[in-house]
This record gives structure tokens, sequence and C-alpha cells, in this order.
């Protein structure tokens, strides 16, 4: 069977070098590409007390923020944990906390809000990237007294975060599942502990 593509046999390598550039900087110019990721993550302890300070960069996709402005709530969780590794089994999990938060839009005053769901914590921004600098700022998260760590032990804290596509409306939740503009997560952030 004849092949009717045609084919380009002879290229000018000035044109295939013009051609690359121009991909190369149409590739520079995109914009940021949207997604969580833990930015700074530290621990300390204070009076006796192992607390975490951290920033999250949290940037929506363009498909989460039309939703959100549309009056669709976005509920994002923070998860954070403090395990003692083993060599020969799975680590034990010492504390498991987590934290969940939901945005939403208020058309009528243009503000979007924040709540904390655990305490109804709530506080209203101009503009979503203030809401989501705010989200991103960890201020001593309280994890557990240094009196009921072992001193001889090492302990590994792990922090990660998620934008909780089950919190969607039913209908939203099953494009959800099936799309990555709506899978915003980031890889989980480690730190090394020694009481």
């Amino acid at each position: 069977m004849a092949s009717t593509m045609p084919v380009w046999t002879s290229a000018n390598p000035r044109i295939a070098a013009l051609a690359a550039l121009l991909c190369l900087a149409v590739a520079g110019n995109s914009p940021p590409a949207a997604g969580f990721s833990v930015a700074a993550l530290e621990q300390r302890f204070d009076n006796g007390l192992l607390v975490v300070d951290g920033r999250i960069d949290y940037s929506l996709t363009a498909t989460a923020t039309e939703a959100l402005e549309n009056g669709v709530d976005l509920v994002i969780s923070q998860r954070l944990s403090l395990e003692r590794p083993r060599w020969w089994w799975r680590d034990v999990e010492v504390v498991s906390q987590q934290r969940r938060y939901r945005l939403a839009y208020h058309a009528m005053s243009r503000r979007y809000v924040l709540n904390r769901l655990a305490s109804g914590e709530s506080r209203s921004y101009r503009s979503l990237d203030a809401l989501l600098t705010r989200l991103g700022t960890i201020e001593a998260w309280p994890v557990i007294g240094r009196d009921r760590l072992d001193d001889q032990q090492t302990y590994r804290l792990r922090f990660e975060t998620e934008l909780d596509v089950e919190a969607l409306p039913r209908l939203l939740r099953t494009v959800a599942w099936a799309s990555d503009d709506w899978q915003l997560r980031s890889e989980p952030a480690t730190l090394e502990v020694r009481p």
C-alpha cells in the first residue's frame, strides 16, 4: 500500500533551529503549573511541645477557580502525622492529625471566605491569592508533648495537603475523578525529629 503523506526530506538547518527556538520560547512563557507544594516545613519544641511551622504554595487550576467563583465550595485538607520508623515492619503512627478548610466565594460581596471546618472559624479576603497565602501559612501547629516521646528514638514527621474531591457536589465529583484539573495534592514532605 502506498503512502500519501508528504515527506520533508531536505530540512534547512536554519529553519529547524528557528523552529526549535520558537518552541522553547513558547514553553518558557507558559503560566506556572497549578498544584500544591510544600515550600517550607520546620519543627521545633516550644515549652515541651513539638510544634510545626510551614509554608505551602497553593495554586488552583482554572477549572477549580471557575467552579469556586460559580458557587462550588472547595474543601482542602492538611494531614500531619508523626511516625516511629521500624526496619522490620510498618512504621508506628504515633500521632495523626488533620485540618480541613472550606473555600467559598460570595458573589454579592465579591469576597473569598476561608472556613476552618473543625472550629467554625471564618475569615474573608478580597482576593483568592490572599486567601491561598493565608491557607498556606502554618504557625505553631501543636503535635505532641516531648514527655510522650522516647529520647532514644528518631521520629519522622510527615505533612501533605490535597483538594478533597469527595467533598464536591455529586455530579461534579464524577467528572473530577476523571480529570487532572481536580487532582490537586502535594508530595509528602518529611522531617526527622529527635526529642
